[in-house]
């Protein structure tokens, strides 16, 4: 089947030759290695079409996620399949809607829900845009507050984004951004720090909570580090990477 898919993909994005590919490694607490994402774009623009793998320490890949283009790259929807856990996403927006289909583990069942789209909404990836979106208001001290959505708990929270310094990564000049619940839902998500690049505002790190659930079931605290820019390279390897099939168990986070 997944031969097949890829044949009927191929056509579709070989207009777009090369593919846009950027590699980030995500750490433990402690600083292990965790796992690897790898991010395929169709174009530079925030709205293009994306596919990302999640790579074990040892490179096999045990999950995936497709984000079909968009002209909302704030709130767009996805596809999220995780082998290891049994964990998968389905997450559409159509007509001003949301709607979430979501499978916690392999054992869990089924849940469903149909959200109105709140304005500004933010979903996955799209804080990515969000920020570029808002960078001026950010670097002015402003800070934005935006309804972002926890698929998990099949409900919007809203969190607020501010500047908190400008600073050096890795010898580049860069600003450091902070990620808060705006109420008291604390629990639900953690403080994130990312840190964006001056001069493409690109995401350089992530420090918080994985979205994916590790070998014990948790969800545990990383850093994830893009180092390099994101590089062309053909569609062929793509092909390659995305026919490897799922794992399910991997090294993730094991103790």
């Amino acid at each position: 089947m997944r031969s097949i898919w890829l044949l009927l993909l191929t056509p579709a994005i070989a207009t777009a030759a090369p593919l846009l590919r950027s590699e980030g490694a995500a750490s433990t607490l402690d600083g292990r290695p965790a796992y690897r994402e790898v991010h395929w774009q169709q174009e530079g623009r925030d709205g293009s079409q994306r596919w990302v793998q999640y790579l074990c320490p040892d490179g096999r890949p045990f999950a995936r996620k497709e984000l079909p283009a968009t002209g909302n790259a704030l709130a767009r929807g996805y596809r999220l399949s995780d082998k290891r856990s049994g964990q998968a996403a389905h997450v559409q927006v159509t007509d001003g809607q949301v709607r979430i289909d979501w499978k916690e583990s392999q054992q869990a069942p089924n849940r469903n829900v149909r959200l109105p789209l709140p304005t500004d909404a933010v979903i996955d990836t799209g804080f990515d845009a969000a920020v570029r979106s808002h960078w001026p208001a950010l670097m002015a001290g402003a800070e934005i507050e935006l309804p972002f959505l926890v698929p998990g708990r099949q409900r919007f929270y809203p969190v607020k984004v501010r500047r908190t310094a400008a600073v050096r990564w890795q010898g580049m000049p860069a600003q450091a951004i902070e990620v808060r619940l705006a109420t008291w839902y604390g629990a639900v998500a953690p403080r994130l720090a990312l840190v964006y690049a001056d001069g493409d505002r690109r995401l350089l790190e992530f420090r918080g909570t994985s979205n994916l659930r590790d070998a014990r079931g948790d969800y545990p605290v990383v850093t994830v580090r893009f180092a390099a820019a994101p590089s062309p390279q053909p569609i062929a390897q793509w092909q390659q990477a995305w026919a490897q099939p799922l794992v399910s168990s991997c090294s993730v986070t094991a103790r």
